[in-house]
């Protein structure tokens, strides 16, 4: 279409040049010619104007004066050869809007024309139906909501390291004494406990403070509570079941750091009447069942897990158990010689540590008493 035009107006521009070779101008042009050049060859009045070193005006009058209309801007606009500035198919359209969940905002920003070009093409061409205002209201909040909280982010969050041992023990002590949680629209992960203990406040700061700013209060009673805001690098924090997932128990090293995290927050290494013991109580069935298999392999034997207290009991305090209390011990002096062996580098609460010397110590004793 384009090089047939290109020849008319080739052709119309030799036969000009004649007639103003002759001196012709605007004036002189007659009906046919001037129907010729507007309505068969579709030429425009500026067009038409500038072949014969006139102005549109000029055209415009001449055009007038023999009852020739203009065309409209609709026309006019049809004529236009506008350059194709995307193409989206309907089934791609589709995916966009209701599988992506993009709006027209986004899809005409990802292809860089205007969102009334995208609707129009939705709604008019494709037949696509809008989503209910219930849905793009809910993803509007969500969407804004995010970028609010990037906006309005008051500490800077550093991204988790990625060391599968540090994330081993992380998860183990989050299984043990960790609150964690995630704002329905934020981007902030907050881990949070309660502690009376300042070795255990110390080790959570060593953890966590590196990565995130750490709020900490102390009350009246001595208990304090301890925050930590951390990025999103953190959501495998957020997982909470009973259970160790299989990358952990099969590798020794991940399971150790795991078992080391879990015994910071939950385990007690002690000496009793002269006799030292390690031993874990928890709601967590599954875990304590778990860690016994596994220690069984690696060839250290512990008394088999058992209910101490079972769910629905209440203490003297009036406080209720709600679920099954469960205790895994190691009590016999060469396992818990041989347990405090392989867990003691993995250990890093200070008392958990200290405790597990003393209960080495005792069990290096009543060995060498029994040679």
């Amino acid at each position: 279409m384009k090089d047939s035009r290109c020849l008319q107006k080739l052709r119309s521009w030799s036969k000009i040049s004649l007639i103003k070779g002759d001196s012709v101008g605007i004036s002189d042009l007659t009906e046919n010619e001037l129907k010729r050049l507007y309505l068969e060859e579709k030429q425009s009045s500026r067009e038409i104007a500038k072949m014969y070193g006139s102005g549109k005006s000029s055209v415009l009058s001449r055009m007038k004066k023999l009852r020739i209309s203009a065309r409209s801007r609709v026309e006019t606009s049809r004529m236009i050869v506008h350059p194709i500035k995307y193409h989206i198919p309907k089934n791609v359209m589709f995916d966009l809007y209701y599988k992506e969940n993009l709006s027209t905002y986004q899809i005409a920003e990802k292809y860089g024309c205007s969102p009334a070009a995208i609707y129009h093409k939705m709604r008019k061409m494709y037949k696509i139906p809008l989503r209910n205002v219930d849905s793009a209201i809910n993803m509007t909040i969500e969407r804004r909501s995010r970028n609010i909280a990037k906006s309005v982010t008051k500490y800077a969050k550093r991204d988790f390291s990625g060391d599968l041992n540090e994330k081993s023990y992380l998860i183990g002590f989050r299984l043990g004494d960790l609150n964690v949680r995630k704002n329905k629209y934020g981007q902030t992960i907050i881990v949070q406990t309660w502690s009376t203990k300042k070795s255990q406040l110390d080790l959570l700061r060593s953890l966590f403070e590196k990565y995130g700013h750490v709020y900490q209060r102390e009350r009246r009673d001595g208990n304090s509570q301890f925050v930590c805001c951390l990025n999103t690098s953190f959501d495998f924090l957020l997982k909470k079941e009973d259970g160790i997932d299989d990358w952990i128990l099969n590798n020794d090293s991940y399971f150790l750091e795991f078992l080391a995290g879990y015994i910071d927050a939950e385990g007690h290494f002690g000496v009793h009447n002269g006799f030292a013991e390690f031993s874990v109580s928890t709601n967590d069935k599954n875990i304590i069942n778990m860690i016994y298999a596994k220690l069984s392999e690696m060839g250290i034997n512990g008394s088999k897990p058992r209910v101490t207290v079972s769910g629905g009991y209440v203490d003297k305090r009036g406080i209720i158990t709600n679920h099954d209390m469960w205790r895994f011990r190691i009590t016999k002096k060469k396992e818990l010689y041989k347990f405090i062996c392989l867990a003691e580098n993995f250990i890093r609460h200070e008392k958990r540590r200290s405790d597990a010397f003393k209960a080495k110590e005792n069990a290096v004793m009543r060995l060498k008493e029994e040679k």
